[in-house]
Order: structure tokens, then sequence, then C-alpha cells
């Protein structure tokens, strides 16, 4: 076998040569439909039919390198998402554990169709773990844009109606809520409320528009007839694990989901987030789309929440470019500049961390005390050390950074 093009992830880790780089859990089979069909392959191979914890395997073209390799599963029995997420997770020891799917979403912060990325995820209670997100993956969250993305476009007149009218049917005001210039940017606000009034959908009613029994039936015939594409949008915040309908006022409205700003609701996303920190997986990736009261929008949601998964896994676990080999370790640097940069990055290592992509799992196990030296050594022993000036430039530490270009 010729080691020429080997790959090797933003952690400084291969992709492995068995078990998964990434393991998809789903807990719905529409869910695992969508993030199948998400990955845009064809072949699929079965693996450990008749067995505890049944998957499907495939391989995943990443920008710039080679393929990485995905297992996807789901339960079988309702309430076994921890249990085969452990199961899978024991075998195929992946780089990433991940799930996808659908979940309930703040209705006053989100909209029907949106995506929200777990960061962190956590149990019903406060006293409950709570599970961060890395830095650096939630900052590439909170900033991707879904544009270009297959279940992405502008709202048609039908999908902003609807939305409109669900609104007033949630007793929610059109006007303030946030994803309002989504679905009716610019004037489109003044034509389209003259459009539904005109169709007898809204009437005036004290000084505000109210739904008309047409308005109603208009939403019940909509019930089946889930959207291609919808203007959505990805967010980032806590998920919390429970039971919850998507216009159920009560976990919204407690004092406790205040206080912790709880942007979502999800059962799973815990769990996958637990077995992650348990098992030692390098990362976690939850992404879950926003149900509506009728779930005319379960199919849409799921394949939204797909198509962000994977591309945001596109990004965070992007090969390398191809060499002739291994990557070698810059030799020559002076043992008084090591200790120079290890002594000076006492409170700014943790950021370094997350810019060289060291994983929670491999920093937890660093010395306390000497944390600097130990992410010294993990870029090191990675032959990534050509990293650290760059790196160190982008959390503001260029002085260090200029003890390191005389060597490297």
């Amino acid at each position: 076998m010729h080691t020429s093009g080997i790959a090797v992830l933003t952690d400084g880790r291969r992709p492995r040569q068995a078990g998964a780089d990434l393991l998809i859990i789903t807990a719905l089979t529409d869910e695992y439909d969508a993030a199948r069909a998400a990955t845009g392959a064809t072949r699929w191979q079965d693996q450990g039919i008749g067995g505890p914890a049944p998957y499907s395997t495939t391989r995943y073209p990443m920008a710039g390198g080679p393929a990485i390799s995905v297992a996807l599963g789901r339960p079988t029995q309702p309430g076994g998402t921890g249990h085969l997420a452990a199961l899978l997770t024991g075998e195929l020891r992946p780089t990433c554990l991940a799930m996808s799917g659908v979940c309930a979403g703040h209705p006053a912060g989100t909209a029907p169709g949106d995506v929200i990325v777990a960061a962190p995820a956590e149990g019903v209670h406060r006293s409950d773990p709570q599970f961060p997100q890395e830095t650096r993956w939630t900052r590439a969250a909170q900033q991707f844009d879904p544009a270009g993305l297959p279940s992405y476009g502008p709202a048609t007149d039908e999908e902003a109606e609807i939305w409109y009218l669900t609104r007033l049917h949630q007793d929610q005001d059109p006007r303030t809520h946030p994803a309002r210039a989504r679905y009716f940017p610019g004037p489109a606000w003044r034509t389209g409320l003259a459009r539904m009034s005109a169709a007898g959908l809204i009437t005036r009613h004290d000084a505000r528009w109210v739904l008309t029994e047409a308005g109603r039936e208009r939403l019940r015939r909509a019930d089946d007839e889930g959207p291609q594409r919808l203007p959505f949008k990805v967010h980032t915040g806590p998920m919390a694990g429970g039971h919850a309908m998507p216009a159920d006022p009560e976990i919204w409205e407690s004092p406790e989901a205040g206080r912790r700003g709880i942007l979502a609701v999800d059962l799973a996303a815990a769990t996958v987030a637990t077995v992650a920190n348990e098992l030692q997986v390098p990362h976690w990736l939850v992404a879950k789309g926003v149900l509506d009261h009728a779930s005319r929008l379960k199919d849409f949601a799921a394949r939204a929440s797909a198509e962000v998964l994977f591309a945001l896994v596109r990004r965070l676990l992007a090969p390398a470019p191809t060499s002739p080999g291994p990557l070698a370790s810059p030799a020559g640097i002076p043992g008084p500049v090591r200790l120079e940069i290890v002594g000076r990055l006492t409170y700014d290592w943790p950021d370094l961390a997350d810019v060289v992509g060291a994983p929670n799992s491999d920093t937890r196990g660093f010395r306390a005390g000497d944390e600097p030296g130990e992410l010294w050594e993990w870029l090191e022993t990675r032959g990534r050390l050509a990293d650290l000036p760059a790196a160190l430039e982008e959390i503001g530490r260029a002085d260090l950074a200029s003890l390191l270009h005389p060597y490297l």
C-alpha cells in the first residue's frame, strides 16, 4: 500500500483505515433517509445485519482531498438512540459522532425550517450535565451561510403566506418576528398583506391583523404540502433534552428556560454529547431542523439539517492537501525560544488549542500547569509546528509568532 496522498484531518489525525471517520445517528426513519440522501452517495453497504446495531456505510467526498468514511444508523426501537450510539461508537471509534433530524425550536427566535446547531447540549434540568461545543466548531456554525445548499432558496408567495398565517395562528406578531425579512423582504411586506387581505385570509380587528375562517382553512389545506426550498437560517445555541411540542408555550415561558437561554428542545441531543464525552470521541455535532405546529415541515427540516451537518463536517474535518509523504516536524527551533513561547501562553493556550483544532478529548489529558508545553508537544508529534505562527497571529499573539519566523 502506498502512503502518498494520505489525508490528515484538521485535528492532526489521519482517517481511519477501519471503522468510520463520521458516525451519524438518527432517531427516526425519515431523518435517516434525509441524512442518507444528503451525502449524494449512490453506493451504500449494509453492516451488522441481524446484530444488535445494524448500520450502513459509504464514502463522502471532502473538499480538496480524499473521501472520509461515513456510518449511518438508527434505532429499531423507540428510545434506543443512546444505546445504539454507544454500541456503534465502541465498535467504529469515529472521529466525530453526529446527529441530524428535527426538534422543537423557540418560537420567538426561530422559524419553522430553520436549523439549530447545539452549542451546548444539556439535560432537561439545570442540574444536569452540560456539554459545551468546541469554540472552533461553534464559530464555524455561527458563521455558516446556508445559501447554496439544495434546500435553501427564497420563499414563494405561497410559503410566505403560510408563514404569516401560522404566526397569527400561534398568537405571534409577524411584524416583530426575526424571520419576517426573510419571508417578506422590502416592499413584499405591504404587497403580501394586501394580497392576503384581498383573498379574505386576514382582516383588521382592534388595529391588528387577525385570521379569518378562510385563513384557518388555508392552513389546514397546507398541512400536507411541504416545501422544497425555504430561506432558512442556521442558529447556534443551547439545546436541551426533553419532550416538547413545537408550539408548547410552557417550556418556552418557564423561568428556567429563560435563564438558560434554551433555543431548542430535543430528546436525544444531550444523549449524543454524553456518549461522545464518555467514550472520548474527539468531536460531536448535533444539527436539528425546527418543526412547525402541524409537522408540515418535517421532511424539509430533516433534509435541511442533514445538509447543514454535512456542510459543516466538510469544513471542520477537511483533509489536508496531498503530499509525497508524512509531514515532517520543523527542526532547529532553539530551546530558549520554545521556553519563551510556552511560558507566555499561560492564559492564551485554550484559544490556541481551538485554532489548531486540538480536540477536547486530547486537551483534557494535558498535565495541569503545563498545558502550553503539552500543546506544543501535541503539534510537534503531528508535524504541525509550522502551523504555529499563523495560529498565534490569529489569537492576537503576533509577538510570539515573530519569535518563530526565523526558524519556520
